[in-house]
């Protein structure tokens, strides 16, 4: 079992090319609380209700998001089961276009733009058909 909230922020401070300071900043949250989610290997506690709209704002994600990768990081198995295809059909158009947005800002940010969750893809390099 791994901290997957703590793997998943670390990945968006490194796409978004944010420090934990600036993570801090822009969530409002201190900095032991942000150590003891970043750095643990699994969740010590549940984080607050108010931690997790803060990450969640901040990260242009949904809370829905935060909250998962937080109960599989308490040793939880949620995110198991439901292949990328099937998630794709269970989602709303609203959650489709709030992932095409923030997709777009974190391209914007970067200079890159995400075309999936592991793949980044760089306007400079030829894309192959």
């Amino acid at each position: 079992m791994i901290n997957s909230l703590g793997t998943f922020l670390q990945e968006q401070l490194r796409v978004l090319g944010w420090s934990r300071a600036t993570l801090a900043t822009r969530t409002g949250l201190d900095e032991w609380t942000l150590e003891g989610i970043l750095d643990s290997p699994v969740l010590p506690e549940w984080p607050q209700p108010d931690d997790m709209l803060a990450l969640s704002r901040a990260l242009c994600v949904s809370v829905r998001e935060i909250a998962l990768r937080a109960a599989e990081g308490s040793g939880l198995s949620v995110m198991g089961g439901i292949d990328h295809d099937e998630a794709l059909m269970l989602a709303t158009n609203d959650e489709l276009m709030r992932e095409v947005r923030r997709r777009l800002a974190l391209g914007a940010r970067t200079g890159q733009y995400l075309t999936s969750a592991g793949q980044q893809v760089n306007a400079d390099t030829p894309q192959s058909a």
